[in-house]
Protein backbone atom coordinates (compact mmCIF):
# COMPACT_ATOMS: atom_id res chain seq x y z
CA UNK A 1 0.00 0.00 0.00
CA UNK A 2 1.82 2.98 -1.03
CA UNK A 3 1.97 5.66 1.60
CA UNK A 4 2.41 9.32 1.09
CA UNK A 5 4.11 12.38 3.43
CA UNK A 6 2.94 15.65 4.11
CA UNK A 7 5.16 18.37 5.01
CA UNK A 8 3.90 21.74 6.07
CA UNK A 9 5.50 24.43 4.16
CA UNK A 10 7.36 26.88 5.88
CA UNK A 11 5.84 29.67 7.24
CA UNK A 12 4.24 30.14 10.93
CA UNK A 13 1.16 28.69 10.92
CA UNK A 14 0.82 24.61 10.55
CA UNK A 15 -1.76 22.41 7.85
CA UNK A 16 -3.69 21.37 11.29
CA UNK A 17 -4.43 24.72 11.89
CA UNK A 18 -6.25 26.02 8.49
CA UNK A 19 -5.37 28.31 6.01
CA UNK A 20 -3.37 31.41 6.73
CA UNK A 21 -5.20 35.17 6.84
CA UNK A 22 -3.47 35.74 3.31
CA UNK A 23 -4.46 32.69 2.04
CA UNK A 24 -8.27 33.56 3.13
CA UNK A 25 -7.80 36.41 1.10
CA UNK A 26 -6.31 35.31 -1.80
CA UNK A 27 -9.40 32.06 -1.57
CA UNK A 28 -12.41 34.86 -1.40
CA UNK A 29 -10.82 37.67 -3.57
CA UNK A 30 -8.96 36.58 -5.98
CA UNK A 31 -5.36 38.22 -7.51
CA UNK A 32 -6.29 41.19 -5.49
CA UNK A 33 -6.66 39.67 -2.08
CA UNK A 34 -2.85 40.60 -1.49
CA UNK A 35 -3.01 44.07 -2.21
CA UNK A 36 -6.45 44.60 -0.65
CA UNK A 37 -4.63 42.72 2.48
CA UNK A 38 -1.61 45.32 2.11
CA UNK A 39 -3.29 48.27 1.75
CA UNK A 40 -5.67 47.26 4.76
CA UNK A 41 -2.22 46.70 7.02
CA UNK A 42 -0.88 50.44 5.37
CA UNK A 43 -4.32 51.87 6.78
CA UNK A 44 -4.27 50.34 10.49
CA UNK A 45 -0.57 51.35 10.37
CA UNK A 46 -1.61 54.75 10.38
CA UNK A 47 -4.21 54.22 12.43
CA UNK A 48 -1.80 53.55 14.96
CA UNK A 49 0.85 56.31 14.47
CA UNK A 50 -2.48 59.00 14.96
CA UNK A 51 -3.58 57.23 18.19
CA UNK A 52 0.14 57.19 19.53
CA UNK A 53 1.07 61.18 18.43
CA UNK A 54 -2.31 62.46 19.05
CA UNK A 55 -2.15 60.30 23.04
CA UNK A 56 -6.05 59.04 22.16
CA UNK A 57 -7.49 61.83 23.99
CA UNK A 58 -8.17 64.28 21.66
CA UNK A 59 -5.48 66.50 23.30
CA UNK A 60 -3.62 68.74 20.78
CA UNK A 61 0.16 70.44 21.12
CA UNK A 62 1.17 73.83 21.26
CA UNK A 63 4.95 74.52 20.26
CA UNK A 64 6.06 77.93 20.65
CA UNK A 65 9.05 78.00 18.65
CA UNK A 66 10.70 81.40 19.49
CA UNK A 67 12.10 82.13 22.85
CA UNK A 68 11.49 81.41 25.10
CA UNK A 69 10.90 77.46 23.88
CA UNK A 70 8.17 75.82 25.21
CA UNK A 71 4.80 73.41 24.45
CA UNK A 72 2.13 72.59 25.83
CA UNK A 73 -0.80 70.13 25.61
CA UNK A 74 -4.83 71.58 25.16
CA UNK A 75 -7.98 70.06 23.94
CA UNK A 76 -9.52 72.42 21.43
CA UNK A 77 -12.82 71.31 21.96
CA UNK A 78 -13.11 72.28 25.73
CA UNK A 79 -10.44 74.37 26.73
CA UNK A 80 -9.57 75.98 23.80
CA UNK A 81 -6.85 78.77 22.34
CA UNK A 82 -7.97 82.59 22.48
CA UNK A 83 -6.50 85.78 21.35
CA UNK A 84 -3.80 86.57 23.78
CA UNK A 85 -4.00 89.56 26.27
CA UNK A 86 -1.38 92.36 26.77
CA UNK A 87 1.93 90.63 27.30
CA UNK A 88 1.13 87.00 26.93
CA UNK A 89 2.30 84.77 24.34
CA UNK A 90 -0.82 82.42 25.45
CA UNK A 91 -4.02 82.22 26.73
CA UNK A 92 -6.92 79.45 27.02
CA UNK A 93 -10.30 80.39 28.32
CA UNK A 94 -12.93 78.27 29.06
CA UNK A 95 -16.34 78.48 30.97
CA UNK A 96 -19.59 76.62 31.71
CA UNK A 97 -22.38 77.80 33.31
CA UNK A 98 -21.05 80.29 35.23
CA UNK A 99 -17.75 78.84 36.07
CA UNK A 100 -15.08 80.36 33.91
CA UNK A 101 -11.48 79.39 33.13
CA UNK A 102 -8.34 80.77 32.41
CA UNK A 103 -4.47 79.75 31.36
CA UNK A 104 -2.08 81.58 29.65
CA UNK A 105 1.75 82.40 29.72
CA UNK A 106 3.74 85.60 30.04
CA UNK A 107 6.93 86.51 29.14
CA UNK A 108 9.12 87.29 31.85
CA UNK A 109 12.51 88.97 32.14
CA UNK A 110 14.59 88.30 34.54
CA UNK A 111 17.91 91.53 35.85
CA UNK A 112 20.98 89.85 35.57
CA UNK A 113 21.98 88.09 38.94
CA UNK A 114 24.68 86.29 40.62
CA UNK A 115 23.93 83.07 42.37
CA UNK A 116 20.95 81.17 42.59
CA UNK A 117 17.59 81.70 40.70
CA UNK A 118 15.92 80.89 43.85
CA UNK A 119 17.31 84.11 45.69
CA UNK A 120 15.47 86.37 42.65
CA UNK A 121 12.44 85.11 41.95
CA UNK A 122 11.07 85.54 46.05
CA UNK A 123 11.99 88.98 45.07
CA UNK A 124 10.11 88.96 42.06
CA UNK A 125 7.41 87.04 43.16
CA UNK A 126 6.98 89.94 46.05
CA UNK A 127 6.48 92.46 43.44
CA UNK A 128 4.34 90.17 41.42
CA UNK A 129 1.59 89.98 44.32
CA UNK A 130 1.81 93.92 44.69
CA UNK A 131 0.80 93.85 41.41
CA UNK A 132 -2.11 91.28 41.70
CA UNK A 133 -3.43 93.17 44.96
CA UNK A 134 -4.12 96.20 42.76
CA UNK A 135 -5.51 94.37 39.87
CA UNK A 136 -7.62 92.21 41.77
CA UNK A 137 -10.37 93.97 44.23
CA UNK A 138 -10.47 91.77 47.51
CA UNK A 139 -6.56 90.37 46.51
CA UNK A 140 -5.53 87.81 49.23
CA UNK A 141 -2.43 85.86 49.18
CA UNK A 142 -3.03 82.31 50.61
CA UNK A 143 0.42 80.37 49.95
CA UNK A 144 3.52 81.28 48.07
CA UNK A 145 6.95 79.48 47.54
CA UNK A 146 9.54 77.49 45.81
CA UNK A 147 7.75 75.25 42.55
CA UNK A 148 8.78 72.74 39.97
CA UNK A 149 7.47 72.67 36.67
CA UNK A 150 8.64 69.69 34.79
CA UNK A 151 12.13 70.39 36.61
CA UNK A 152 11.94 73.67 35.76
CA UNK A 153 12.78 76.08 39.15
CA UNK A 154 10.21 78.34 39.94
CA UNK A 155 7.94 80.20 42.23
CA UNK A 156 4.88 80.24 42.74
CA UNK A 157 1.93 82.52 44.53
CA UNK A 158 -1.30 81.09 45.41
CA UNK A 159 -4.51 83.80 45.83
CA UNK A 160 -7.51 84.32 45.35
CA UNK A 161 -9.96 87.43 45.32
CA UNK A 162 -13.28 88.52 45.01
CA UNK A 163 -14.17 87.15 41.72
CA UNK A 164 -10.93 84.88 41.45
CA UNK A 165 -11.81 81.38 43.27
CA UNK A 166 -8.70 79.92 42.77
CA UNK A 167 -5.95 81.79 41.20
CA UNK A 168 -2.17 80.76 40.94
CA UNK A 169 0.88 82.63 39.26
CA UNK A 170 4.43 80.30 38.94
CA UNK A 171 7.78 82.42 38.05
CA UNK A 172 10.03 79.97 36.19
CA UNK A 173 12.56 80.02 34.24
CA UNK A 174 14.00 76.81 31.84
CA UNK A 175 17.81 75.87 33.89
CA UNK A 176 19.11 77.45 37.22
CA UNK A 177 21.54 80.83 35.73
CA UNK A 178 18.71 81.71 32.71
CA UNK A 179 16.96 85.38 32.39
CA UNK A 180 14.40 84.36 30.11
CA UNK A 181 11.17 82.58 31.21
CA UNK A 182 7.51 82.76 31.72
CA UNK A 183 4.85 83.55 34.27
CA UNK A 184 2.63 80.56 34.08
CA UNK A 185 -0.98 81.52 34.83
CA UNK A 186 -4.18 79.00 36.14
CA UNK A 187 -7.42 81.10 37.58
CA UNK A 188 -10.47 79.55 38.35
CA UNK A 189 -14.21 81.79 39.03
CA UNK A 190 -16.65 79.61 40.52
CA UNK A 191 -20.47 80.68 40.12
CA UNK A 192 -22.50 80.93 43.56
CA UNK A 193 -23.73 77.25 43.11
CA UNK A 194 -21.66 74.18 43.53
CA UNK A 195 -19.89 72.46 41.00
CA UNK A 196 -21.77 69.88 38.59
CA UNK A 197 -20.02 66.95 37.62
CA UNK A 198 -19.32 68.46 33.88
CA UNK A 199 -18.19 71.73 35.47
CA UNK A 200 -15.68 69.74 38.07
CA UNK A 201 -14.53 67.55 34.49
CA UNK A 202 -14.20 71.26 32.94
CA UNK A 203 -11.93 73.05 35.75
CA UNK A 204 -9.94 69.49 35.90
CA UNK A 205 -9.05 69.46 31.92
CA UNK A 206 -8.13 73.48 32.22
CA UNK A 207 -5.76 72.22 34.99
CA UNK A 208 -4.03 69.29 32.75
CA UNK A 209 -3.41 72.47 30.40
CA UNK A 210 -1.49 74.08 33.10
CA UNK A 211 0.81 71.57 33.90
CA UNK A 212 1.44 70.23 30.77
CA UNK A 213 3.65 73.43 30.22
CA UNK A 214 7.50 72.11 29.46
CA UNK A 215 10.15 74.34 28.45
CA UNK A 216 12.13 72.89 25.05
CA UNK A 217 9.90 71.58 22.02
CA UNK A 218 10.37 67.85 22.38
CA UNK A 219 8.42 66.21 24.71
CA UNK A 220 8.81 62.61 26.91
Amino acid sequence: MATTEERARPGLVLPEYGPTGPELVRARFGPRGRRILYAALALLVVAIALLLAGGGDGLKELKHESSPQFTMLYPPDTVPRVKPGPGEIVRFRAQRRGLRLLVAVRRLRLPAYEGSVAGVLPILADRQAQALAEELPGFRLRTEGKARVNDAPGYQLRYRSRDVTNGIDILVVPEDGDREGVLLRFRQSNPPRALGAKQKALAKSARKVFRSFRFGLDRP
